[in-house]
């Protein structure tokens, strides 16, 4: 399968959140590769800190300065979808550990599937999978007025996560952490992996480079 990660420097970066980089992807691609043989392509605004084994999108500069994490949208653009093709690809965030193939949480057929772990929204971005040519609404919608809307009407707002939610709304396909994607929990994982745990995503402050410095299992499977 194609996965597809983000590596950008934008504002939304400036929020209490783990700093990415070159290794980040090349960890990713790894972990992709050792589970299951998958292509992962990396969009990012610096190719130079693409590992030269990993595929890269440059992303424009009208996405690049987009605040908050809005430029992970794109994924759901006329144009990147042109750049992808044809068939499906999944999102993934670079904040994961991976110990075994989860890509049967796709195999459902559906425009979009979507993670239903998030705190007070719909969906989780941080994962899914989306058919090309499908949901350009998510992208071509995002206008000013209807941004300051969603906003507005929102209880928590997380930027990219968000507005997902507002647009598709509920009803969209999930799957949950029986499915062995997992919000990864310092106080309860770090000592022992959960048995069913496929992959496992730090959502927020976490990073899996400085977790791998404390945690004997996740120094082993991140890389």
């Amino acid at each position: 399968m194609l996965f597809v990660c983000w590596l950008w420097r934008g504002s939304g970066f400036t929020k209490k959140t783990a700093k990415y980089d070159g290794s980040h992807v090349a960890a990713l691609a790894s972990m992709l590769r050792r589970h299951g043989d998958h292509d992962l392509l990396c969009v990012t605004d610096d190719v130079s800190e693409v590992p030269h084994t990993v595929k890269f999108v440059e992303m424009p500069e009208h996405v690049r300065t987009m605040p908050d994490y809005l430029p992970k949208l794109w994924a759901w653009s006329p144009e990147f979808h042109r750049i992808i093709g044809s068939g499906r690809f999944a999102s993934i965030d670079l904040d994961v550990v991976i110990t075994d193939d989860f890509t049967d949480v796709f195999d459902a057929v559906a425009p979009v599937i979507l993670w239903d772990k998030a705190s007070r929204e719909l969906y989780n971005t941080s994962l899914f999978c989306l058919e090309v040519g499908k949901h350009h609404e998510v992208w071509t919608g995002l206008t000013h007025d209807e941004l300051k809307r969603a906003k507005a009407r929102a209880v928590y707002w997380t930027g990219d996560q968000s507005w997902v939610s507002h647009v598709l709304g509920p009803g969209a396909l999930t799957f949950g952490e029986e499915s062995g994607v997992m919000q990864y929990r310092p106080l309860q994982h770090r000592n022992s992996k959960p048995e069913d745990m496929k992959a496992g995503f730090m959502c927020g402050p976490y990073s899996p480079d400085e977790e791998a410095k404390l945690s004997e299992w996740v120094r082993q499977e991140w890389r």
